[in-house]
């Protein structure tokens, strides 16, 4: 048998067919008949998908033994000891001060762009959340200002009620009407540091992370701005899990469902045939 591909004729002079546990193993001889020379290639289909199932079984074995374990029922603080934690979180957020908010907002030549590490508004308080999760209790989910905003039941009224390492989520409508509009239309957030108004956070495109003057702005990207003020008490209880009824913001699970193929315990019978 043979084809004609960029001039050359390509046979195929062997092809050997093979049962085996998993399937079917086809090694193809491939004669590739040209005026330079002629290559034979032998390509074993089987070896190469199981050598990646066992690498992708690996991978998932250890992002499960990486994965964090809390108690059922988070630990009580009482009120000094919940003091003490919005301390911890606030310097942790410090730490961060420099702190670039995304690559793409920078050319090569400037000093930011080969940065290892970026953080936008919620990326930093992410950040902090996983680096204190074992004193906060939980690991907080992957999502944005949107999904942190519904995990704060407690919003408060002013800024009068505001405590350091509390949350200003700021809710607007972008400029550009192609943009994917956020839930809850919440497009920012911020973290409360007590002292007048001022803040620290993400919030220029080709900024830092950094102390802020003030929670208020004007913003290029959007418009009709409103604050909104919430306590991180859930959090310091080590609650962390949406409270909105439209949201629920469910991960999906890390161990592959029961007929997956990267399921380590799966043998040949198991799949189904649908």
């Amino acid at each position: 048998m043979a084809m004609s591909f960029n001039n050359d004729v390509i046979s195929l002079s062997k092809v050997h067919i093979e049962t085996a546990p998993y399937g079917i193993a086809f090694n193809i001889d491939i004669n590739s008949e040209s005026a330079d020379q002629d290559t034979t290639h032998t390509i074993d289909l089987q070896n190469a998908f199981l050598k990646f199932k066992k690498k992708q079984i690996h991978r998932i074995k250890t992002k499960k033994k990486k994965k964090k374990q809390f108690p059922a029922i988070p630990v009580a603080l009482n009120s000094k000891e919940k003091l003490e934690l919005r301390g911890k979180f606030i310097s942790k957020l410090y730490s961060y001060i420099g702190t670039p908010y995304a690559r793409r907002y920078h050319t090569p030549d400037c000093i930011y762009y080969k940065r290892e590490l970026f953080l936008d508004c919620c990326g930093l308080v992410r950040r902090v959340l996983r680096d204190l999760c074992t004193d906060f209790q939980f690991c907080i989910g992957p999502w944005n200002q949107a999904y942190m905003y519904d995990t704060l039941p407690i919003k408060l009224a002013s800024t009068d009620e505001m405590q350091p390492g509390d949350l200003v989520f700021v809710s607007a409508t972008y400029f550009d009407n192609n943009r994917k509009r956020q839930i809850h239309d919440m497009v920012h957030v911020e973290v409360w540091l007590g002292d007048g108004d001022k803040t620290i956070g993400s919030r220029w495109f080709k900024g830092t992370v950094q102390v802020l003057e003030s929670y208020r702005f004007v913003s290029k990207s959007y418009y009709n701005m409103e604050y909104h003020f919430c306590s991180i008490d859930t959090w310091l209880e080590g609650v962390c899990h949406s409270f909105c009824p439209d949201h629920k913001w469910i991960t999906r699970p890390s161990t592959p469902p029961k007929h997956s193929i990267f399921n380590e315990h799966l043998s040949c019978g198991q799949c189904d045939s649908t």
